[in-house]
């Protein structure tokens, strides 16, 4: 009986691994930034194009230029970009299907490489919970899925740090700030987040994480309700920095 257990577990490991390498051979796995066939192993995003991502490097200096775009509007702890956003990159790519292709798998992903690349410098090490910056209800029942929050999953498996959406609302759905000049979007998500007070209870360094920062306006908003708990401390963390 036992020798039959064990012959019937080889046996539907074997098919379900034929079946596997059937699909992977008629429906191959593509890399989000180069559409080349994954290898076996790779998930998402393959060896190669990991090895090339633009990082930035900035978390190894507090006073770095992503920190700077927040000097004289909000008091953060720190602001970090992960990546360079170049126009045409492999980075813009992958970042355009997470938005607008449904791709959700690709933020999860970035968040696990971003987690495992910025523990080196350990400057989010005492952080308590990580909040993604919200879409508007309405629009991300279009969307199906908030990318910020893709983007902060990964990094919450990563780090073993709790996210939470609830913490911040957006309360008014504001239009795109794509091709916005920087006054207007200042102007732009002036007064469009409301926080709950009630899941921050406990908690002293949260750290505030979206896909992409440009004038970091939206940002600013953002940490700045957040900032309205007292003695809360808040960090800034995006995918990607692109220079408005």
């Amino acid at each position: 009986m036992q020798t039959l257990k064990k012959v019937s577990g080889r046996f539907i490991m074997a098919f379900s691994t034929m079946c596997s390498d059937m699909l992977n051979f008629f429906f191959p796995e593509l890399c989000a930034a180069c559409q080349e066939h994954l290898l076996t192993g790779e998930k998402v995003i393959c060896i190669q194009c990991i090895l090339q991502l633009p990082e930035t490097g900035c978390w190894k200096n507090t006073d770095n230029p992503v920190a700077k775009q927040f000097w004289g509007k909000v008091p953060l702890h720190t602001a970090v970009a992960w990546c360079h956003f170049g126009k045409g990159s492999g980075m813009q790519q992958m970042i355009h299907q997470l938005k607008y292709k449904n791709r959700p798998d690709i933020g999860l992903r970035l968040g696990q490489l971003c987690a495992g690349a910025l523990s080196q410098g350990d400057i989010f090490g005492d952080a308590d919970l990580i909040v993604p910056v919200p879409l508007h209800p309405a629009k991300q029942k279009d969307r199906g899925y908030n990318q910020a929050t893709c983007f902060g999953r990964g990094l919450s498996e990563v780090w073993k740090v709790p996210l939470r959406e609830e913490v911040l609302r957006r309360v008014k759905n504001t239009s795109s700030q794509t091709r916005k000049h920087r006054f207007d979007r200042s102007a732009n998500v002036d007064s469009v987040f409301e926080v709950s007070a009630d899941e921050l209870e406990g908690i002293s360094h949260v750290v505030l994480v979206d896909d992409v920062l440009t004038t970091g306006s939206t940002l600013a908003a953002a940490a700045t309700e957040l900032l309205k708990v007292r003695d809360l401390k808040v960090s800034v963390l995006t995918l990607a920095f692109a220079r408005a």
